[in-house]
C-alpha cells in the first residue's frame, strides 16, 4: 500500500499586469492558453514473487494482503498453481521520459520540468510477454500515479527466477523455492502547458485573489490498540489426558491460541479556517442625464437635454467563507498473521498456526490546505444599471462599493471541502467525498474481536522420551497492513503456555503359576491367602509345564488417562528371563538360562516347560516391559518396579529431560523354587512261590515285566493304562490267576522300585523308607496299628524299630530278578567314571578305560551286596540307584548342565523288603513284659493277634545331601500334596471276592498272612 498526495497545483491568484491606454485608450491583460502534452510509450517491468512456505504452499503479496496457492509441482520441483494477484504499482518508482510533446504536434516538444498536472495514462500489456510470462486480467489507473492491475501467474507460465532459499525443517527438510514471473507492460504520462498571451482589456484592474486562512484545529479522534492480550494452551486432543500431569507419547495434542484480530493507531484531526476573497471585480453602467439652458439675446431660453452612458468598475475585498475538513495525522493498521508454539512434545518441537483474518486498510493524505478546500471561482459582478439625473448639471458617478460588496456576498458561493481518505476492512471510515463547507466526521476504527487459532492432531513422536513439565513458549505475530507515515513495522508478543509432561506409561504386574498341587516338599514355604505374587515363593516342578503372565493391565498414576487400565498401546515389548533353562510349551523351542524371552504384547500368559535337569533350588524370575519410547540400549532409559510412576525420577539421566525424566521400563520379579519329584513306586517281584508266576516267565527266573502300581494313574494323574488288578496293595484277591485266597506269606521278600527327578544324583542322596504295620481281621474289620516282634540269633522278641532291631538287610542292585535295564547300568558307569571324585572312586578309575570300567561295573560292582537297614527302616543309597535321565543326544547342546551329565538328573531306586518268617503281632504300644517273664511267652499267648492280615505300610521320603533330619520330598505326607493318592489314584478301600470290605491307608502296599492264615 502507498499513500498518494495530490500534486496538481491549483492556481488561484494571478499577477496583475497594468498597461496604459494608447491614443484611443485601452489596456492589456494576460490570459493563459492550455496545451495538452504526452510522452512516448515507456516500458515498465513489475514482477510477481511467489515464496514457498513450510507446508509446501506458495504465498505472494496482494496490494491488500497475502494470497496463497498450492504446489502444482513435486516436493523437489515445486511450482505454484495458477492464481490471480492484485497489485497497485506506484509509477513514480519507474523512470519518466525527459520530454513531452503536443498531443496534436509531435514536433512541438517541452521539457518535463515545464509540464504541469503529470499523471499516468494508457497502460498496455506487452504482446509477447502476455500469455508467456503472465496472463493480463485487468488494468486501470487507480490514481494519477498508481496503476492497478490483476494478473495470473503460476504453473505453465515462464518464470525469470527459480531459486531454492531454504527448507521446511524437521522431520523432512523439504526444499522451499522462490519463483518470480516478470510482468512486462507499457505506460505513458500526460500533462499540460500553460501558454500565456496578451489581450486587450478595456480597463486596467487588479485580478481577484483568494486567501486561505487556517484558524487552528477543531475536534480530534484518537484511538489505539497496540498491545494485544494473547493467550494460549496445549492440551490433549482427545481430552483424555491432563497434559500438565502427563500424556503418553504416540498420543495427539491440540494447541489453541487467541488474540485480537488487528492492532491500530489512529489520530484524526479536524482542520478549521476560512477563505478570503479580495479584489472581486464589480461593474456598473450609469446613464447620466442633465439639462442645460441657454438664453439668447432675445432672452429666449432654450433647453438642451444631455445623456451620457459610462461603465464604472470597483474591486471589493474581505469576502469570507468558512471551511472545515478532517486530516489524518497517524493511521497504522496491523493484522494478526499467526501464532507460534514451542514445546518438546510438539512435532519438531515447533508449531505455527496461521490466523484466518481479512484485514485491509488504505488511505491518502495531504497537509496542503489547497488539496482539501476548493473555493468557488471569483465572479465578475455586473450590477444593475442606474440612471442619474443631474438636473441642470452633469451628475457625478456615485460610490457603489457597498452595493458591489453586497452583491459579492450574494454571488460568491460556499467552499467545497475534501477530507483525507481512510479505509478499513472495505469500509470508508474517513470519506473524501467533496462536500460543502464541512466534510463529514470520520468513524473510529472499531475494537477488534478475538481470533481463535487451533491446531489438532499433533502427534507426539512415539519415540520421544519422558520429560516432566517440559517448558513451552507462545507468541503471536502482527504484520503491517497499512501505515500512513511508514512507521509501522512487524510486531510479536509473547504469551504464557502451560507446560507439557510426556510420560509414556508402562506396567508389569507379573504372575506365575504355583504348582503346589505337585509340590511334594516336607516343609515348603507357606503361601499367602489370597496368593501374593510379590511375596509368595512359587513352586515350579521339574519336567512339568508352568505358566508366566505378563499382563499389560495394572495400576499406574492416579491422573486422567492413566489409573488402573490396559496400557498395551504404549508397550512395545515384554520379556521374561529365567535363571534356568526352559522349553517352550511344545518343546519345539529352547531358551538357555538367563535369556531374555520376548512375549508378544497382545499375549498375556505363556506356557513353558521346565527341563528335568534344572538344579533344584531357589530362583528369581525377572520380567520387564518396554515402553514404546524406551531407549535402544544401555539402561533403556531406566526402570522401575511394577510401573514407571515416579516422575521426575532423579535416579536416571535421560536426554533431553536429564533428571526430569521417568523410567521407560517396568520391571518385576517372582521368587520360585524348582522342586523335584518322587514317584512311580511299584512292586516288581515277590519271592513267595505262589506269586512267582505273576512276575516271572515259565522258567521261574526271568522277569516278565509285571508290576503292581500305586494306582491307575501316572505321575501327573493321567491314566497309566494298567488294570485295577495290578494296583496296590498286594493282597488276597490280587493274584491275576484267580487265586482269591492267596496273600503273601511272612518271610518272603517283595522287590520294588521308584523314581525321582532332581538333585538326587550325589553320593549322599538317598531314599528313606519307614515301615508301619497294621493288623486287620479276615473280614476287614478291626484294623489297628501294631508292633511286630521277632527272634534273632541272640535275642527273643526283638521289637521291629527298637535299638535291638539289628538284623540288616543286604541286597544287590544288579540281579536277574530285579531286571535293572542294561542302559541304566551303562549310564551309571559312565557318570561314575567321569565324576570319580564324587563317589570315592579316584583310586579305582585310573585302572580302567571307560569301556572296561563299564564292563567291570556291570559284572561286579553293581552286584555287590548293599546294606539297606533293619526291619524298622530302610535306606536306599547311591549304590541302589540308576541314572535314567535324557541322554546327551536328546538335549540341546547349550544347556546349563553339561549335556552328558543330564542323564543323572532323573533316577530309579531299587529296594527290597520282607517280614521275618516268625513274627509276633501285638497292639501298638503293648508292653509284652507285663505278660510275664520273657521265657514264658510264646506264639500262643492271647496278646498276639491272629486270624487276619498284617499290612505293611511304607512312608517314603527323599534325603538330600545326607540331611536325614530334614527329609526333602514326601511320597505321601507332603504339606501341599500326596503323590500316592492325589496323583496315582490309590484306592482307599476294596471289597474282596467274599464280599468283605477293607479300608486302606495311603502307603499300604503288602498284605501278609498272619500265621499261615488262608482265606478259604
Amino acid at each position: 500500500m502507498s499513500v498518494y498526495r495530490k500534486e496538481i497545483m491549483y492556481i488561484i491568484s494571478f499577477l496583475s499586469i497594468f498597461v496604459f491606454w494608447f491614443n484611443m485608450g485601452g489596456s492589456t491583460s494576460v490570459s493563459a492558453k492550455r496545451i495538452e502534452v504526452i510522452t512516448e510509450r515507456r516500458e515498465i517491468n513489475p514482477i510477481v514473487h511467489w515464496w514457498q512456505i513450510d507446508n509446501g504452499d506458495f504465498r505472494a503479496e496482494n496490494w491488500n494482503g497475502p494470497v496463497q496457492t498450492t504446489n502444482a509441482g513435486s516436493v523437489q520441483n515445486p511450482v505454484p498453481k495458477n492464481k490471480e494477484v492484485h497489485a497497485r504499482l506506484d509509477l513514480r518508482q519507474y523512470p519518466m521520459p525527459d520530454t513531452f510533446h503536443n498531443v496534436n504536434d509531435e514536433d512541438d516538444e517541452y521539457p518535463a520540468s515545464e509540464v504541469k498536472g503529470i499523471e499516468g495514462t494508457n497502460p498496455e500489456w506487452d504482446e509477447q510477454a502476455n500469455g508467456r510470462n503472465y496472463k493480463g486480467i485487468s488494468k486501470k489507473m487507480y490514481t494519477i500515479d498508481v496503476l492497478e492491475i490483476i494478473v495470473e501467474t503460476g504453473n505453465g507460465y515462464m518464470y525469470s527466477i527459480y531459486d531454492k532459499y531454504g527448507d521446511n525443517g524437521p522431520p523432512k527438510f523439504n526444499p522451499k523455492y522462490h519463483v518470480a514471473y516478470p510482468v512486462k507492460m507499457w505506460i505513458q504520462w500526460k500533462g499540460y502547458i500553460d501558454d500565456e498571451e496578451e489581450e486587450t482589456d478595456p480597463e486596467p484592474i487588479e485580478a481577484c485573489s483568494i486567501e486561505f486562512l487556517l484558524e487552528g484545529d477543531g475536534a480530534s479522534q484518537k484511538g489505539s490498540l497496540i498491545q494485544p492480550s494473547p493467550s494460549g494452551s496445549i492440551s490433549s486432543d482427545s481430552g483424555e489426558f491432563d497434559v500438565v500431569q502427563g500424556i503418553p507419547s504416540s498420543e495427539y495434542l491440540r494447541a489453541d491460541a487467541q488474540s485480537e484480530e488487528y492492532l491500530y493507531e489512529q489520530d484524526f484531526v479536524q482542520k478549521k479556517g476560512k477563505t478570503v476573497f479580495n479584489n472581486v471585480n464589480a461593474s456598473k453602467e450609469f446613464t447620466l442625464t442633465w439639462t442645460t439652458s441657454k438664453t439668447d439675446s432675445k432672452g429666449n431660453v432654450t433647453y438642451t437635454d444631455h445623456e451620457e452612458t459610462v461603465t464604472k468598475k470597483v474591486a471589493v475585498s474581505g469576502i469570507e467563507r468558512p471551511f472545515s475538513y478532517w486530516e489524518i495525522i497517524r493511521y497504522n493498521i496491523w493484522k494478526l498473521t499467526h501464532s507460534e508454539f514451542t514445546n518438546y512434545a510438539l512435532p519438531g518441537e515447533f508449531l505455527r498456526i496461521d490466523a484466518m483474518t481479512n484485514v485491509t486498510a488504505n488511505g491518502k493524505h495531504s497537509d496542503n490546505v489547497e488539496d482539501h478546500v476548493f473555493p468557488p471561482e471569483c465572479p465578475d459582478i455586473e450590477l444593475p444599471s442606474e440612471t442619474i439625473d443631474g438636473g441642470s448639471s452633469k451628475p457625478s458617478v456615485p460610490d457603489f462599493t457597498d452595493e458591489a460588496k453586497a452583491a459579492a456576498e450574494d454571488e460568491i458561493g460556499e467552499n467545497e471541502v475534501e477530507n483525507d481518505r481512510a479505509e478499513f476492512k472495505g469500509s470508508v471510515i474517513m470519506d473524501d467525498t467533496r462536500t460543502t463547507t464541512d466534510d463529514p466526521t470520520p468513524s473510529d476504527v472499531p475494537p477488534p474481536g478475538m481470533i481463535q487459532m487451533t491446531a489438532r492432531g499433533l502427534l507426539i513422536d512415539p519415540l520421544k522420551t519422558n520429560y516432566w513439565q517440559s517448558p513451552s513458549t507462545g507468541k503471536v505475530f502482527y504484520e503491517p497492513v497499512f501505515s500512513l507515515d511508514g512507521s509501522a513495522s512487524a510486531k510479536e508478543f509473547p504469551f504464557d503456555v502451560n507446560v507439557v509432561t510426556v510420560h509414556t506409561p508402562v506396567v508389569i504386574y507379573s504372575r506365575a503359576s504355583d504348582d503346589k498341587e505337585h509340590d511334594q516338599r516336607t516343609n515348603p514355604p507357606l503361601r499367602s491367602r489370597p496368593p501374593n505374587p510379590d511375596t509368595d515363593r512359587h513352586a515350579f516342578i521339574l519336567d512339568r509345564p508352568f505358566t508366566v503372565s505378563l499382563p499389560t493391565k495394572g495400576q499406574h498414576r492416579n491422573i486422567p488417562g492413566y489409573g488402573d487400565r490396559d496400557f498395551s498401546k504404549y508397550i512395545k515389548e515384554k520379556q521374561v528371563k529365567f535363571p534356568f533353562d526352559v522349553y517352550t510349551a511344545t518343546k519345539q523351542g529352547f531358551y538357555p538360562a538367563n535369556t531374555w524371552i520376548s512375549v508378544p504384547v497382545d499375549i498375556e500368559t505363556v506356557e513353558f516347560f521346565l527341563p528335568v535337569w534344572v538344579p533344584e533350588g531357589q530362583y528369581t524370575v525377572d520380567f520387564r516391559a518396554f515402553a514404546i519410547n524406551a531407549l535402544n540400549g544401555g539402561d533403556y532409559g531406566g526402570s522401575e518396579h511394577h510401573a514407571n510412576v515416579t516422575i521426575p525420577n532423579g535416579q536416571y539421566y535421560v536426554p533431553p529431560a536429564g533428571n526430569q525424566s521417568a523410567a521407560h521400563v517396568a520391571i518385576d520379579n517372582i521368587k520360585v523354587d524348582v522342586v523335584g519329584r518322587l514317584y512311580d513306586f511299584r512292586v516288581t517281584d515277590i519271592t513267595d512261590y505262589n506269586w512267582q508266576s505273576v512276575f516271572r516267565t515259565s522258567d521261574g527266573v526271568t522277569p516278565n515285566g509285571a508290576a503292581y502300581w500305586v494306582g491307575l494313574n501316572g505321575i501327573d494323574g493321567a491314566p497309566r493304562g494298567n488294570s485295577s488288578l495290578y494296583t496296590l496293595s498286594v493282597r488276597h484277591c490280587s493274584h491275576p490267576e484267580g487265586y482269591s485266597n492267596v496273600a503273601v506269606k511272612t518271610g518272603y521278600s517283595f522287590r520294588f522300585d521308584l523314581k525321582t527327578k532332581g538333585n538326587m544324583f550325589a553320593n549322599n542322596d538317598a531314599i528313606r523308607i519307614k515301615p508301619t504295620f497294621y493288623f486287620v481281621n479276615k473280614d476287614g474289620t478291626g484294623r489297628q496299628e501294631i508292633d511286630l516282634y521277632y527272634h534273632d540269633d541272640t535275642n527273643k522278641f526283638v521289637k521291629i524299630g527298637s535299638e535291638q532291631d539289628q538284623t540288616y538287610r543286604e541286597i544287590k542292585l544288579n540281579e536277574p530278578a530285579r531286571n535293572v535295564p542294561q542302559n541304566e547300568l551303562i549310564s551309571n558307569a559312565d557318570y561314575y567314571y567321569r565324576h570319580a571324585d564324587q563317589f570315592g572312586l579316584t583310586n579305582v578309575i585310573p585302572n580302567y578305560y571307560p569301556a572296561s570300567y563299564a564292563r567291570k561295573y556291570i559284572k561286579h560292582f553293581s552286584k555287590e551286596d548293599i546294606s539297606t537297614g533293619p526291619y524298622g527302616w530302610q535306606i536306599l543309597n547311591w549304590k541302589l540307584r540308576t541314572y535314567i535321565g535324557p541322554k546327551e543326544n536328546q538335549v540341546p547342546s547349550n544347556t546349563m548342565v553339561p549335556p552328558k551329565d543330564i542323564v543323572a538328573r532323573q533316577q530309579s531306586w531299587y529296594g527290597e523288603y520282607s517280614l521275618p518268617t516268625k513274627v509276633y503281632a501285638v497292639a501298638k504300644n503293648t508292653k509284652i513284659e507285663s505278660a510275664g517273664l520273657i521265657e514264658r511267652l510264646n506264639e500262643n499267648h492271647p496278646m498276639f493277634l491272629k486270624n487276619g492280615f498284617i499290612i505293611v505300610n511304607f512312608n517314603i521320603e527323599s534325603i538330600q545331601n545326607g540331611n536325614v533330619n530334614n527329609p526333602y520330598l514326601q511320597y505321601i505326607n507332603g504339606y501341599y500334596m500326596n503323590q500316592w493318592y492325589d496323583m496315582k489314584g490309590f484306592k482307599r478301600s476294596f471289597v474282596d471276592n467274599y464280599g468283605y470290605s477293607f479300608n486302606l491307608r495311603d502307603g499300604d502296599l503288602m498284605f501278609y498272612h498272619r500265621d499261615g492264615y488262608r482265606c478259604c
